[in-house]
């Protein structure tokens, strides 16, 4: 026997010949066997981040099922020269779901894999950006340039009551008429049916404000909806049956806050999470107590509230405190971030 022949694999590989491509895809078949149990972007979320770790294991002569931790803790480390820490973890999760569908070993539980993954967060820190906040200074001059066309008037009710229910996007477009109930007082309600962190479809109620429920029936009557998703897509002008996906709830908040005149950068930090952290900091700022803002926007933990809200508790710290004392700035006020 040669010294060829005797050549161990390099580690994390196998004998087997690479991933080309063409095998039946397994896992995902697997893969549907989650429809039901999980939200419809989590199944995507999953099969696209495994995806492209199927595709750098191809690049690499490295086998993606079963993976070795060593494959692994390559891969993170290779996607932590691009992608943020949070893609990283969300990629992790991918690779240990589709080995646990497959009935494989995980990989990502090894020592090697957090070692590498902790190196990652080390060098590049686990802080998200966050979407700027519409908070009701800038709501109110993004809903005055809405015009009273059926665009508008949709336009303007997808606002008003993405801030009041403080929906993420998927939520919002999947509000449902006969899910709204008016209150004798004016204000209203309306059941958000499912959620992130309500994966067994629970639901909650939301509160409407009188204004927004008046927005949102005037747009209900204009566009004649009395049942179904309330928000549908509008093609040069005509009312179209299918609802609006969720990357339109972005578009329309940049493009009405570019017609207010704001400055491209601003713009450019919205999102559709913008109405969601907007409210949170806005109730935050008028005294409102942590649990009520949690409830209001279904938050199981206080983290990620605490993190929307961070800005303007800075802005209450002894050393803000301090420097305001003296005069040295302006009186504390929300800023909008």
């Amino acid at each position: 026997m040669t010294a060829a022949s005797t050549k161990r694999p390099p580690r994390g590989r196998t004998e087997k010949p690479a991933l080309t491509g063409d095998e039946p895809k397994g896992w995902q078949s697997a893969l549907t066997r989650l429809e039901g149990a999980y939200a419809v972007n989590t199944i995507r979320a999953y099969e696209s981040d495994f995806k492209i770790f199927e595709a750098w294991c191809r690049r690499e002569q490295r086998d993606a099922l079963p993976a070795t931790p060593a494959t692994v803790a390559a891969f993170v480390e290779a996607q932590s020269k691009s992608a943020t820490p949070a893609t990283v973890s969300r990629r992790r999760a991918a690779i240990a779901k589709i080995h646990k569908l497959m009935k494989l070993e995980s990989p990502v539980r090894d020592e090697e894999v957090n070692l590498a993954t902790r190196k990652v967060f080390r060098q590049k820190g686990r802080r998200q950006k966050q979407a700027l906040g519409l908070t009701a200074p800038l709501k109110a001059k993004v809903l005055a340039v809405c015009a009273d066309d059926l665009r508008g008037l949709r336009d303007r009710a997808l606002i008003a009551m993405g801030y009041d229910t403080l929906c993420r996007r998927s939520e919002l477009v999947a509000l449902r008429v006969e899910d709204f109930a008016p209150e004798p007082d004016g204000s209203g309600t309306i059941l958000v049916r499912k959620a992130k962190a309500d994966q067994y479809g629970r639901g909650r109620l939301a509160y409407l404000s009188t204004d927004t429920v008046a927005t949102l029936e005037r747009w209900l009557n204009a566009a004649d909806v009395t049942a179904g998703p309330i928000f549908r897509r509008i093609d040069d002008g005509v009312l179209m049956n299918g609802t609006i996906i969720p990357n339109t709830v972005s578009d329309i908040l940049k493009r009405r806050a570019k017609e207010t005149g704001l400055d491209a950068t601003t713009v450019k930090r919205l999102s559709g999470h913008s109405l969601r952290v907007g409210a949170a900091q806005d109730m935050a700022a008028a005294g409102i107590e942590l649990v009520a803002i949690m409830h209001a926007g279904g938050w199981r933990s206080p983290e990620m509230v605490m993190r929307y809200i961070e800005h303007m508790d800075v802005r209450k710290s002894g050393m803000a405190r301090m420097y305001g004392a003296e005069g040295r700035h302006p009186p504390l006020t929300s800023t909008g971030d």
